[in-house]
């Protein structure tokens, strides 16, 4: 089989999520990895061996909208290099975003992020209520750093999309409607995209169905049904005026279902992990499709991600996606696909 005949047996990629960051400052309630992560500089791709994935994945067939997408177990705009790897990236085409706590914006990061031609940026804010969001995200001052880094980013690179992302939760629902009011009136800001509160990702938890039923969880869960209904119609209601709500409006009512009956909760269809049009690699190198499923390889072995995603392991990892009938949540957010896509 010649090479033009692999490439075209590739499902075309619709996300790609690349794990370039690895340490963080914040210690984020919905979110454990800060606690018991295993990473350092000694076992994470080095930004040369980051250069090389970026290269490889522009040879691999993609969706026209498929954005690379900077995150991983941290705060991307700590990783030394980012700017050099973002560069690279959009030096041969690639549509790079990145996820930001905002804490490591100043005017010298913002200048290099134009200098770099970076495409797209989301500020994680959950509450224009200081108190709220600073609790949530584990550090003071939190808010104030996400709304300083706009201006930043507005004066020193004005091409640089920003957005908001949002994670709902029992404690900040009540306060979902007023920052999404503001970031429709923000002229800076180009849209606001929400997450479901799930299990907290952690290196060392096994994944749970009633995790929000732990005591040491039950907190982050919306329990007040008029508040969870009010919400979601309020945001549908919103979203059919203005264009600024990234979610559709069924994703919108997957949350509330979700939110009301979590664990009996379960799409319809087969997870759509599955189709194969995801590549998810992290810190370390390892590359999957669904991190909860396992692993199918990893780039430090030598192995081109062509091979990787056409191989026999890849394709026992998807089978064992497709007959995962785990309650598992990760596919009303982040890897959200209409049933009937």
């Amino acid at each position: 089989m010649n090479e033009k005949e692999k490439t075209t047996q590739l499902k075309p990629l619709s996300y790609c999520d690349l794990g370039v960051g690895y340490k963080c400052n914040y210690k984020c309630l919905m979110c454990k990895l800060w606690q018991n992560s295993p990473l350092c500089a000694d076992n994470v791709l080095s930004i040369e061996q980051w250069k090389n994935v970026l290269t490889q994945i522009v040879d691999l067939p993609k969706k026209d909208g498929c954005m690379i997408n900077f995150a991983g177990s941290g705060e991307a705009l700590l990783r030394g290099g980012i700017f050099e790897l973002i560069k690279h990236g959009r030096e041969m085409g690639l549509k790079i975003h990145v996820i930001t706590n905002g804490f490591a914006v100043n005017k010298d990061v913002a200048l290099k992020m134009d200098q770099s031609g970076l495409e797209s940026l989301s500020f994680s804010l959950d509450s224009l209520n200081s108190q709220t969001h600073d609790y949530l995200r584990g550090a003071p001052g939190a808010k104030d750093r996400v709304l300083k880094a706009i201006e930043l980013i507005a004066l020193h690179s004005p091409n640089t999309k920003m957005g908001i992302n949002t994670v709902i939760s029992g404690v900040n629902i009540k306060e979902v409607m007023e920052l999404t009011k503001w970031v429709e009136d923000h002229d800076k800001l180009a849209y606001i995209n929400f997450q479901a509160i799930t299990q907290p990702f952690s290196f060392t938890d096994s994944s749970k169905e009633d995790w929000f039923e732990d005591e040491k969880n039950k907190f982050l869960w919306p329990e007040d049904k008029k508040a969870v209904n009010q919400t979601i119609d309020e945001l549908i209601e919103l979203k059919q005026k203005h264009n600024k709500i990234a979610d559709s409006a069924e994703q919108l009512n997957i949350f509330r279902e979700y939110f009301l009956n979590p664990l009996l909760f379960i799409k319809n269809g087969r997870c759509n992990l599955g189709k194969g049009d995801i590549l998810i690699i992290d810190p370390a190198g390892h590359v999957s499709m669904c991190s909860i499923v396992g692993i199918i390889d990893n780039v430090k072995n030598a192995k081109p991600i062509r091979d990787i995603m056409m191989s026999p392991g890849a394709q026992e990892h998807k089978e064992k996606i497709n007959e995962c009938r785990l309650n598992c949540h990760l596919v009303v957010s982040c890897y959200y696909h209409e049933e009937s896509s």
